[in-house]
């Protein structure tokens, strides 16, 4: 009776889930769906856009990125009572679920290729975490103190090579984050190494300090109760298909609208 307590005691201690995590990313999911459709509408001609909202959008992928971190460092600590083997076989999962992250984002490519054929996606927010979740392969392996330390320096090569603009930039050019100096008007979604590889290094950094052993090093209330915290956490644990699903139920909405 003492083992089988013991075993699901600790098969608990590594599947229980930090509730606000969860909820962080469900709120930027929120705040992410409300500009999107905001967008759509001006793209459409219903409803012009006030662009004094859009002061607040750059924190949405800072959220993200450093949510990919912290996860990835949490889950990573839990299986740290693992074998040298299993640990490889965990690695390998990670590299997996980037491929499947960045072939998502190829998708997006050829769709946006298809339909804003002025404006596609050459590498967007999947292209970086799909990248940023197999490079976690090494990252997650070092001490906290040198993933904040190169996160300063990728934070900071941003604003270098912002002063120097590539007119005719190839496909790896982009992927780095050496760019023409006005990439927004060939792409709508765009999301280089530098700097959101930092940003990524740094929720690596964050998380493991703040939840070292699996554990909090914080004190919050018991929020999991409540419903409105129940909501943001199931849209936070399935952001990937929300994001993937809502520009086109969104745009679908709205095109049929037009057309009545």
């Amino acid at each position: 009776m003492n083992l089988t307590i013991k075993k699901t005691q600790t098969y608990k201690k590594y599947t229980d889930r930090f509730v606000e995590l969860d909820m962080l990313r469900g709120f930027a999911i929120i705040i992410m769906i409300s500009l999107h459709l905001l967008w759509d509408l001006d793209y459409f001609g219903l409803l012009p856009l006030n662009k004094q909202i859009y002061k607040i959008q750059p924190a949405i992928p800072v959220i993200f990125f450093l949510l990919v971190g912290m996860c990835m460092i949490v889950s990573r600590n839990r299986k740290n009572h693992l074998s040298t083997s299993e640990q490889k076989k965990y690695d390998a999962h990670l590299i997996m679920r980037g491929l499947k992250i960045f072939g998502l984002g190829m998708v997006l490519t050829v769709v946006t290729m298809i339909f804003i054929p002025d404006r596609p996606i050459f590498f967007g927010v999947l292209h970086c975490i799909g990248l940023c979740i197999i490079l976690s392969t090494i990252f997650l392996k070092i001490k906290p103190i040198y993933n904040l330390i190169f996160s300063g320096i990728i934070l900071m090569l941003n604003f270098v090579i912002a002063l120097y603009p590539i007119e005719n930039p190839t496909v790896l050019h982009i992927a780095v984050g050496l760019h023409q100096s006005n990439i927004g008007q060939y792409t709508i979604d765009y999301f280089p190494l530098i700097p959101w590889l930092g940003v990524c290094m740094l929720g690596i950094a964050l998380g493991s300090w703040l939840y070292k052993d699996n554990k909090r090093r914080f004190r919050i209330p018991d929020l999991s109760k409540y419903t409105p915290v129940k909501i943001f956490s199931w849209l936070g644990k399935h952001s990937l298909g929300i994001y993937l699903a809502h520009q086109p139920i969104i745009a679908g909405i709205i095109f049929m609208y037009i057309r009545l």
